[in-house]
């Protein structure tokens, strides 16, 4: 074997580094992957292989392909027939990275048992798998790191100490969880999600976090029924209710008893989160269960300032 670019090292546990491998007639083929790769910022290295490889000693070997991560073989319909093909093929099966092909001819069909691998055939399809590749690697680096972290600080990896984090205000935590992949739409154990959860405990940070990770802004906790919008004015002071509105929040949305987050608010008697809901178009006559409504009910309490503001927004003509 010929070594391009130096001589590999021992790999770091998780660090990722491509081998592109290609007998040494197809030497020519090296180079351009090599700047490809340079130029996406992962570390690569090249061997041109001849036939005097069979006589290489183990360890040999292993110090030359011993720091890659990830194998490129640059093959020919004639390259599968060689056996230090077939031993790549073989060895990039205890690698992380795996293995994947750069056909040089995009005529010939690969073997039936190199079938589900990776096959480019030119070098921009190489770029753009591996951009894609060096994407989803951050990613599971950055999610490997968050779940060290969270360990190493004594928390478990698990949704209820994911919920944990989320009622305690916990921010810096709650972050952690997210970027170790799990779900920002995860549910505790009785089901309520961990956005309803920042939003009953008063702790506006986390529920940002959550948002910022994706988390569905009306999914209803499984208790009550509420969206994080009827827990903002539930619980929260009206800042919290114009923090969801403003970001898209469904006003109108009803809870298992048929209850609006108007309604919600003239029990509250929370005059400043009621005019937000219906400056927001939240609907003061959606009927409940009982067949009440925020209207009647401000009517039924005895309520003059709802009442006043309600008739700000008379009834919808049904025409």
């Amino acid at each position: 074997m010929d070594s391009f670019m130096g001589q590999p090292i021992s790999r770091d546990p998780g660090q990722v580094k491509i081998a592109v491998l290609a007998s040494r007639q197809d030497r020519s083929n090296l180079k351009p992957v090599l700047e490809i790769l340079a130029r996406l910022g992962i570390p690569s290295f090249a061997l041109s292989i001849g036939p005097e490889w069979i006589d290489l000693a183990g360890q040999r070997i292993q110090a030359l392909l011993g720091e890659a991560s990830h194998l490129v073989l640059v093959a020919n319909r004639h390259s599968f027939v060689d056996s230090w093909f077939s031993f790549a093929v073989g060895y990039a099966t205890r690698l992380s990275g795996g293995l994947s092909l750069l056909r040089q001819d995009a005529s010939w069909d690969p073997p039936a048992y190199l079938g589900g691998l990776p096959v480019l055939d030119d070098l921009d399809e190489l770029e753009a798998f591996f951009r894609l590749k060096k994407s989803e690697w951050s990613r599971d680096e950055s999610r490997d790191s968050a779940r060290t972290k969270l360990l190493d600080r004594g928390i478990p990896c698990t949704t209820e100490s994911f919920g944990e984090c989320v009622a305690e205000g916990d921010s810096g935590d709650a972050r952690l969880f997210l970027q170790a992949g799990f779900d920002p739409d995860s549910r505790n154990r009785h089901g309520v999600t961990m956005l309803c959860l920042a939003v009953r405990n008063r702790h506006l940070a986390v529920a940002e976090a959550l948002l910022e990770s994706g988390a569905a802004i009306d999914l209803k906790a499984d208790d009550r029924g509420y969206t994080p919008l009827m827990d903002a004015v539930k619980y929260g002071p009206p800042e919290h209710v114009a923090f969801f509105l403003d970001r898209g929040a469904d006003p109108n949305i009803e809870s298992k008893d048929g209850q609006s987050a108007l309604v919600i608010a003239v029990g509250r008697q929370d005059l400043m989160s009621a005019r937000l809901l219906l400056e927001h178009g939240a609907d003061p006559d959606i009927a409940d269960k009982l067949g009440m409504s925020a209207r009647s009910y401000s009517r039924l309490f005895k309520l003059p300032d709802f009442t006043s503001l309600f008739a700000e927004f008379p009834p919808i003509d049904p025409q």
